[in-house]
């Protein structure tokens, strides 16, 4: 018996026609649509297992998508497929109730664990996506610095451009973002997105001055 349908949206064949044969191997059933135009006229079930979004597409793109969906009201568990330096459009499209993004290339073990946590998250109509009072806390405990740079990588800076409005070099950056990675217990910057948009951090505040943010100055050997 299949695992489930997933529903994969992409406009270049060879990304469906490839996904496809991949979660057919792990006994997962597929429907695929060259367009989100084509996804959105379709007349879709109510049990849809995972939805795979491609972000960038013509006409109707991932975003563009995703608020139709969520204007329906029949939002599914989606995984946002990204290319490099897409970070801004995952996390607007996690604010729109994706459940999760992934950056390409990546690998099907990734992929495979992305799909079964959405789909295990199902249930029903999804909910507003609410600040988690336990990440809320461990961004308290951040440092400045270490929250400045969560907040650069939130607004989908690349290490340069979070280190030169910083005013810090690039190894430095390098060396918070590893940091930022061992104390929250992160795997990449899928999930440090996650975790700054599960804490409520604003985007607006990479640039800020220090006031009122805790400093506990435990990081500044990296200055």
């Amino acid at each position: 018996m299949p695992r489930g349908c997933i529903f994969i949206v992409d406009d270049d064949q060879a990304v469906r026609e490839s996904t496809a044969r991949l979660l057919h191997r792990a006994d997962y059933s597929t429907q695929a649509y060259d367009s989100g135009d084509s996804f959105l006229a379709a007349s879709l079930p109510n049990d849809i297992s995972c939805m795979l979004l491609d972000i960038r597409m013509p006409g109707t793109d991932g975003l563009g998508v995703l608020r139709i969906m969520e204007a329906r009201g029949n939002m599914p568990p989606v995984v946002v497929i990204t290319g490099h330096g897409d970070i801004p459009l995952a996390v607007e499209a996690m604010r729109l109730g994706a459940s999760d993004f992934l950056e390409k290339p990546y690998a099907p073990e990734r992929l495979f664990e992305m799909i079964e946590k959405a789909a295990a998250t199902r249930l029903g109509k999804r909910e507003a996506r609410t600040v988690d009072p336990e990440a809320q806390a461990v961004l308290k405990r951040l440092s400045w610095r270490q929250r400045q740079v969560l907040a650069g990588i939130l607004c989908g800076h690349p290490n340069k451009i979070i280190a030169y409005e910083l005013g810090l070099s690039i190894r430095t950056i390098e060396a918070y973002r590893a940091q930022l990675l061992v104390r929250l217990q992160l795997r990449g910057t899928a999930e440090v997105v996650k975790f700054a948009l599960a804490a409520g951090l604003d985007a607006s505040e990479f640039g800020q001055t220090k006031d009122g943010i805790q400093d506990d100055g435990g990081d500044e050997q990296f200055i």
